[in-house]
């Protein structure tokens, strides 16, 4: 025969949920004092899973934890009628008070699995925490369940037929319906949750983009990193300016009205002299380590006339030049030039340099042909 559901037993669910919401309160209480003292939270039990009750949940975590504390009143009721047995409530009681900690725990588990349920079935289970409320929520239950019973101790006592009358048969479909609501609620909580922090971090990379040189790194953007050389077939003249006579070195930019320019200078540090002839092979780097997608044309631009190729000789010790010009572009969120290459001729290996130029994405940047230095201006 089940327990009817009596005052005292009322009162004993009561204190149930209501301890029950104690102790949450109390860990996320411990939780939120800064330093070492918040540790003081892990003295008390994990009634609901932490990642619930860190970051901006709103109104939503206030729901879910409302739900939690009337289920664990429902499911501490229905078990104890059904374990009282018309006997003393004591220690049903107090074994109720571990299921109902133990099945909201569970719910709450389920709540913040759920993404991975989701997504990955029943193996979703294996990923993160779960289990843990369900367990802490035993043992708050073991812990604290003496006080609900000992308010309820013995049935109260009523004619048969009252007690007949009184067997509160709606207690479970209202139990299960509140399990499932809690469920919904901490799903809704971490969902709320894990959109606030998203709005958090897009508003950090939003702030950091501000002052940042061009977009912010992705380490999941998709490119091709710059080829240490560029295919060519040019058969080179012995006197060439081989990477074993010469070496190419970056100038400083310069910069006019709506137009940039930056000189890159051939150096021959060899005691003979050496040749060079045409235009150099020039590729640039964005901030994700990929090829900037540029056009180069060989001609003039506004920051320097193109003499056209020539073969020309650099006497040793002695410098070429070639300069590149484009038209002045915004960084600001775009694919930015983070690594300038340059080969002396296309075929030959490619030197880089780190560097933030406003050479952007679909930029143009023409090339002027290599020329003799009469004034260099050594920048290395």
């Amino acid at each position: 025969m089940r327990t009817p559901l009596s005052r005292r037993l009322l009162a004993s669910s009561g204190l149930a949920a209501a301890l029950w919401l104690l102790v949450v309160l109390i860990r996320w209480g411990f939780s939120q004092i800064p330093g070492g003292a918040a540790q003081l939270a892990n003295l008390v039990p994990q009634v609901a899973p932490r990642g619930l009750l860190w970051g901006d949940s709103g109104g939503w975590l206030v729901l879910a934890i409302a739900l939690g504390a009337v289920a664990v009143a429902l499911v501490h009721a229905f078990v104890t009628t059904v374990a009282g047995r018309g006997g003393a409530l004591f220690l049903p009681a107090w074994f109720a008070a571990v299921a109902a900690g133990a099945v909201v725990g569970l719910a709450f588990d389920v709540a913040v699995s759920w993404d991975s349920l989701a997504m990955f079935g029943p193996r979703g289970l294996l990923v993160g925490e779960f289990g843990a409320g369900a367990a802490s929520g035993a043992l708050w239950g073991l812990a604290a369940g003496w006080m609900p019973g000992l308010v309820v101790r013995a049935p109260a006592e009523a004619p048969a037929s009252a007690r007949d009358d009184r067997r509160p048969g709606w207690l479970l479909p209202a139990a299960a319906v509140a399990v499932v609501a809690v469920i919904a609620g901490g799903v809704a909580a971490d969902n709320a949750r894990t959109t606030a922090i998203a709005a958090e971090t897009a508003a950090r990379q939003q702030a950091e983009a501000a002052v940042t040189f061009g977009a912010m790194p992705d380490p999941n953007a998709t490119g091709v990193p710059v080829p240490s050389r560029a295919e060519a077939s040019t058969e080179l003249d012995p006197n060439w300016c081989t990477p074993d006579k010469a070496t190419v070195l970056k100038g400083e930019p310069d910069a006019a009205t709506g137009h940039r320019g930056m000189p890159i200078q051939l150096m021959n540090f060899s005691d003979q002299p050496c040749v060079i002839e045409g235009y150099p092979d020039i590729a640039f780097e964005d901030q994700n380590g990929h090829l900037l997608a540029v056009t180069i044309e060989q001609g003039s631009s506004f920051m320097a006339q193109d003499p056209g190729p020539q073969r020309i000789e650099v006497p040793a010790g002695g410098y070429a030049v070639t300069y590149l010009g484009w038209d002045a572009a915004s960084p600001h969120g775009a694919l930015v030039t983070k690594t300038v290459y340059a080969a002396q001729t296309a075929g030959m290996e490619r030197g880089s340099w780190p560097i933030d130029l406003d050479i952007v994405e679909g930029s143009t940047v023409a090339v002027t042909a290599w020329q003799i230095d009469e004034n260099p201006v050594v920048t290395y």
